[in-house]
Order: structure tokens, then C-alpha cells, then sequence
């Protein structure tokens, strides 16, 4: 294992972006080499918070650079793909948020050119598996004697929607990280699924679908069953119940402090999932450095888990559009990812 420090490019320095070179600035064994984003205000003055690396307007040229061993992609959705081929193409290690790419033929061609190389060089940024009360939960139901899971019960909301409010969007842009959590902790991939949504205010577009919900029946016999809200107004948060043949487990909503005022009593609810996750996205970052350092695999999601993902969100958005249930189609799964 060499002594010298993995440099890192981040593409996009805003949101994840910025939050992700943070997040590498603060590893012993990473050097935030380079920030790209082609607004050069933001990333000239995102660039000054986090140890002025050199900045790049075009990221294809932050990631053909000899300055930059490993590349982050925390830009919009569209652009994934590319920048993930591109670092295939010269066989660097790259960290994608999700989505993996914006359609299921370029998640296909990402997955086809690694199968090429034989080389796992892509991770997916699915930070709930990072998370420490997902990984508390997924610890007692390897450890207790709950049995089997039978029932993966998930809340994901937000106070607004982000970009869209098109209901096969947000299934794509959100929906990712609650399939992904439920094929991660039921340990299976998913059958088929069944999606429909309601325009919870009036004052959206007649086509907007803001509060989905998603039901997967599983490869393994077991279901899973998702609200993705998304314009819940209150603020950001994540619940989980665990359904056991022998008990439930269940992550409960954080109440981190309680004010007593006006004949009242409650908690803050942040709108920000940065800060929601705040600790889950520092841990994934370590894990993934460090795979690079030791030439270890990650713990993370892997091309194939964002592939299989996205097949699954897919086909919930034709479940959405069509009224009707889905099977969830993938090529067989290549060994490389056995």
C-alpha cells in the first residue's frame, strides 16, 4: 500500500458536490486534487472553501488530467453516464450519486464496459447503506433472533420536490435510494412492482405526482413497500420498519432536540437531507477512499446494484403511466459482480 495520497476530482460544486470535496479535504490518506462545474462563479467560490484545488469549466478535462487519480460525479442527472464512461475509458475509480445514468441503455453500457475491463471501477453513492441507524438495524437483524424479514416498510420525504414533479422523475431521481435500501437489507433483488401517485397540491401541474408509493414483490418471496413524498412541506425525513417472522425492527424519526413553547411541544425538522445524512455521507466517503488505498472492494453499491436499481424504478414509472403491475427486467447478472 503506498504512502501517497489518492488525489480526488469532484465534479459539481454545489449541493452533494460541494458537500462531497468537504468530505475528501478531511481524509488522511485523499488530497482533494480538483473541483470542476461550468459555472465558474460557484466554483470559483466553492473552490475557496475547500483548499482551492484546481478548478476545471469542462470536467472531461478535469478527468483526462494527470492531476486527478479518482473522480467523484455529483452533477445533474443527464451528465452521469457520460462522466462515468469517460473515467472507464481511462480506467479510473469513480463515485457516482445517483442515479447511475438517465436511461437504463447507458446504465447498460456502464455495466457492458466494466464487464470489458474486468475491473470493479464504479460505485454508486446509495449513502443509506453508510448510514448508522440503517447499519444498526441491519446488525440486529443479522444478530437477533428475528428471523427472516418479511416486510420492508420505508417513508422517504421532503419538504419540496427538487427539479421535477413528474411522478416517473422522481421515481428515478428519489425513489433510487428506497429500492435500493429494501434490495440491500431483504437481501434480494425485486420481481416485479406496482406505483401509483396523487398531486398533493393544487397549485402543481395537472400531470404531477408528488406523493408516490411503490409496491415490490420480491425474487425472495418477501415485499417491500415505499411512500416516496415529496413535497410533504414539513421537512426531511426518512422512516424504516422491518417486518420479521419473529419481530419488527425500526428506525424511528430523529428527534434531535424538543422545544416547549406557546402551549406547545415539538422538534425541528431540517428541509436538508445533507444534514439528515451528514454522517452517512462522511463514512461512505472514508469506506470508498480507503477501498482505493487497500485495493479492496467497496462496502457501497456497486454499477450493478444502480443498474438494477434503475430497472426497478423504470418499470415503476410504466407501473405509474400504465396502471398497471410491472415485471422488473435485467440481463443476467455478470460474475464480475457475483
Amino acid at each position: 500500500m503506498s504512502n501517497k495520497k489518492i488525489r480526488v476530482g469532484v465534479i459539481g460544486s454545489g449541493g452533494m458536490g460541494f458537500q462531497h470535496a468537504i468530505n475528501v479535504t478531511k481524509s488522511p490518506i485523499a488530497e482533494l486534487a480538483a473541483l470542476a462545474d461550468p459555472d465558474e462563479k460557484r466554483l470559483q467560490e466553492s473552490a475557496k472553501l475547500v483548499g482551492s484545488p484546481k478548478c476545471f469549466t469542462n470536467p472531461t478535462e478535469m478527468i483526462q488530467s494527470d492531476l486527478v487519480d479518482a473522480v467523484v460525479v455529483a452533477s445533474p442527472d443527464a451528465t452521469h453516464a457520460q462522466f462515468v464512461m469517460e473515467s472507464l475509458e481511462i480506467e479510473k475509480a469513480v463515485l457516482c450519486e445517483k442515479p447511475l445514468a438517465a436511461t437504463l441503455s447507458e446504465a447498460l453500457d456502464i455495466i457492458e464496459k466494466e464487464v470489458s475491463l474486468n475491473k470493479r471501477l464504479v460505485s454508486v453513492g446509495f449513502n443509506r447503506r453508510f448510514d448508522p441507524h440503517h447499519l444498526d438495524l441491519k446488525k440486529k437483524l443479522d444478530q437477533q433472533d428475528v428471523g427472516m424479514p418479511l416486510l420492508w416498510k420505508g417513508t422517504h420525504r421532503n419538504a419540496q420536490a427538487m427539479y421535477q414533479t413528474d411522478g416517473s422523475f422522481i421515481l428515478n431521481n428519489s425513489a433510487g435510494h428506497d429500492v435500493d435500501s429494501a434490495r440491500w437489507l431483504l437481501n434480494s433483488a425485486v420481481k416485479r412492482v406496482n406505483a401509483w401517485g396523487i398531486r398533493s397540491h393544487e397549485n402543481l401541474p395537472e400531470s404531477a405526482r408528488t406523493l408516490l408509493f411503490v409496491d415490490m414483490e420480491m425474487e425472495s418471496g418477501s415485499r417491500a413497500t415505499a411512500e416516496v413524498y415529496v413535497n410533504a412541506q414539513y421537512g426531511y425525513e426518512v422512516e424504516l420498519e422491518l417486518v420479521c417472522q419473529n419481530g419488527v425492527i425500526s428506525i424511528l424519526p430523529r428527534n434531535l432536540s424538543v422545544a416547549r413553547y406557546n402551549n406547545n411541544m415539538g422538534s425541528y425538522v431540517s428541509e436538508d437531507f445533507r444534514a439528515y445524512f451528514i454522517d452517512s455521507y462522511a463514512i461512505e466517503m472514508d469506506k470508498w477512499l480507503t477501498s482505493l488505498k487497500e485495493g479492496t472492494s467497496f462496502e457501497g453499491a456497486s454499477a450493478w446494484d444502480g443498474y438494477a436499481v434503475m430497472a426497478t424504478t423504470i418499470a415503476a414509472g410504466k407501473s405509474l403511466t400504465e396502471g398497471k403491475i410491472v415485471d422488473v427486467e435485467t440481463i443476467e447478472k455478470p460474475k464480475l459482480y457475483s
